[in-house]
């Protein structure tokens, strides 16, 4: 078992912040994807009980293929070519994308995403390591070899601050705190258990869809005056004790950010975590029908499951992922 957060070694490097690296060997890659074993996805399974599916993913070209033209400061829809063939007796199709980023929509962050001011990129990996290829480091590649699948758990953050009159929306940088995920979560009637998966419904892509047109989805990905203040879940120690104690496998969020935005260098982050706790994070995931159905049947469990592209050395990845029931 790793060690609780607090007992976690906080090297003299200026960050008072702890260190888990080598909690699970010299050579580990994956971080808290270790949480995830044999007995969490078959306990796991259990949840699997009427077998419906729900999709988690955006399609490739949302968000940024309905704002306007550098949302993003470089990242942007893929531009798809449908290559047409037809000759007697054979009629094809084929496909390519070009401009396709990785992250630019439903996406894994890889933990060679971000690197620790102080110390490189997780666990000893340095900087000359993160390179596309076999001999890369930290590449989302080795999270596809160990297979992310187990338990999630939905926090729909959304509709409980809702019911219990929390100031909340998609902007203005409003912060949940660790103890309000947990109370979100007590609401529900569910506690976190190691390998966990955890969705966090900010209510984010829920505007961006009823948004009325370009320009105000375009405000809901640069923030007001520009400033992509996204509301999230706290990225300080708080948060970093709560999800670490709590061992889950990954975090995931409807938003751009996961956490609160924007970040502040040298300040605790959630991106900063990836580096110095191996935490896996995703970004934009749809939770919008499975949180439908979890207000309707008060489940808010199931079984997931997501198949990271493997790009050796691969930073991120779509996140390819689905919920079952």
């Amino acid at each position: 078992m790793p060690p609780r957060y607090d007992d976690l070694p906080r090297p003299e490097d200026g960050s008072g912040l702890p260190l888990a690296w080598g909690v699970w060997g010299p050579d580990d890659q994956i971080g808290t994807l270790n949480h995830i074993t044999e007995a969490t996805v078959a306990a796991a399974a259990t949840e699997i009980r009427e077998g419906r599916r729900f999709n988690l993913n955006l399609p490739l070209d949302e968000p940024f293929g309905a704002t306007h033209a550098g949302s993003h400061r470089r990242r942007a829809a893929p531009s798809p070519t449908l290559v047409a063939e037809e000759r007697p007796g054979r009629v094809t199709r084929d496909d390519k994308l070009d401009g396709f980023w990785l992250q630019g929509s439903t996406q894994w962050d890889g933990l060679s995403h971000f690197a620790d001011p102080y110390h490189g990129f997780y666990n000893h990996a340095p900087v000359s390591a993160v390179v596309h290829g076999a001999e890369s480091r930290n590449g989302i590649d080795k999270a596809l070899r160990h297979g992310i699948a187990g338990r999630c758990v939905l926090a729909d953050l959304c509709r409980y601050f809702a019911a219990t009159g929390r100031d909340w929306g998609p902007l203005g940088g409003r912060r949940c705190m660790a103890e309000e995920l947990a109370a979100c979560l007590a609401h529900q009637g569910v506690a976190l258990r190691p390998g966990d998966i955890l969705l966090v419904r900010t209510g984010w892509l829920e505007a961006f869809r009823a948004a009325p047109d370009v320009d105000a989805r375009d405000h809901l990905v640069r923030g007001n005056n520009g400033a992509q203040d996204y509301s999230g879940l706290s990225g300080g120690e708080d948060m970093w004790r709560f999800l670490w104690d709590s061992g889950v496998a990954a975090c995931c969020a409807d938003n751009p950010t996961v956490e609160v935005w924007p970040y502040f260098p040298w300040k605790p982050t959630l991106h900063w975590a990836i580096a110095r706790l191996g935490l896996v994070i995703g970004e934009f995931f749809d939770l919008e029908e499975l949180a439908e159905d979890s207000a309707a049947t008060g489940r808010y469990t199931g079984f997931f499951t997501a198949a990271p592209l493997h790009l050796r050395g691969g930073i991120g990845s779509p996140g390819n992922a689905l919920a079952i029931r």
